[in-house]
């Protein structure tokens, strides 16, 4: 046992430090991702196709990401998750606009507006806080980093 845990009770109680830092990491990946979906989802790439086939393997790698942060580091996986929910509600309740004509694709706030009008990012953060909050068969003896 390291100084910056004690047991209560058998469980293992980490100094607020770390988990501030884990919070605001969850905050920081949330946020990132959901920039990093508009920005794939609304680049501007040529193609014969309605979605262009490397907008969709940018969107599966996004999602992969999600499923292996929020397996391996719950908390902060679960924080980006909500984080990203937040957002996506915040979006439509305030019904900020977004449309392909008026838009800049790397803009970030073109990203909380296609938050509002687009099934990915609600996707994502719900993929973030399943997978941190459904344990995996085997339980990692090793703290949540």
């Amino acid at each position: 046992m390291t100084t910056s845990e004690r047991t209560h009770g058998g469980l293992r109680l980490q100094r607020p430090s770390r988990i501030a830092a884990r919070l605001g990491t969850g905050v920081l990946v949330g946020l990132v991702s959901e920039y990093l979906i508009a920005v794939i989802a609304t680049a501007p790439l040529g193609g014969d196709s309605t979605t262009n086939p490397l907008v969709l393997a940018g969107l599966a790698v996004v999602g992969v990401a999600a499923v292996v942060v929020g397996t391996h580091w719950p908390t902060i996986g679960a924080t980006a998750g909500v984080v990203v929910l937040l957002v996506t509600v915040f979006a439509v309740t305030q019904r900020i606009s977004w449309t392909t004509g008026t838009t800049q694709w790397w803009s970030p706030t073109d990203a909380v507006g296609y938050a509002a009008v687009s099934a990915y990012p609600a996707i994502v953060g719900a993929v973030l806080v399943a997978a941190s909050v459904v344990p995996g068969r085997q339980r990692n003896p090793a703290p949540d980093l």
